[in-house]
């Protein structure tokens, strides 16, 4: 199915305090309409030792046409926190997935204090 998926974030921020709300419109665009949509907000990890993904929410959008726009709004999890590291690194990520067939579109979340993910090279470092 050829859809075109589209996330907007709020003011087109990104970077976010733990248990903040984050919020936008989703839209998307197909010659027909899609069986379902959902907005999955997820973290990853990844380091030598593979990958760990969990989907902390889901919203899903019943009934969708074949072109809309819908707003939503999460309450994001207090932890785990964005961090990077020389092996390790943990990416929050809003996925618009459509239904069947799972062509998705995503954007890229910091969750953390102070909205700034946490540089362990730095903090190992003393720095």
């Amino acid at each position: 199915m050829a859809i075109v998926l589209h996330i907007e974030l709020d003011e087109g921020r990104a970077a976010f305090e733990p248990g903040a709300r984050v919020s936008g419109t989703v839209a998307w665009l197909a010659r027909v309409a899609p069986a379902g949509l959902e907005l999955r907000l997820t973290w990853a990890s990844y380091g030598p030792g593979g990958r760990d993904f969990k989907i902390a929410n889901v919203i899903s959008f019943d009934k969708p046409r074949a072109a809309e726009r819908r707003p939503f709004t999460f309450t994001l999890p207090t932890a785990p926190y964005s961090f990077r590291g020389n092996l390790t690194s943990l990416v929050w990520k809003l996925q618009l997935v459509a239904l069947p067939g799972e062509e998705k579109a995503s954007v890229e979340l910091t969750v953390a204090p102070d909205g700034e993910a946490i540089d362990v090279r730095t903090a190992a470092a003393g720095g």
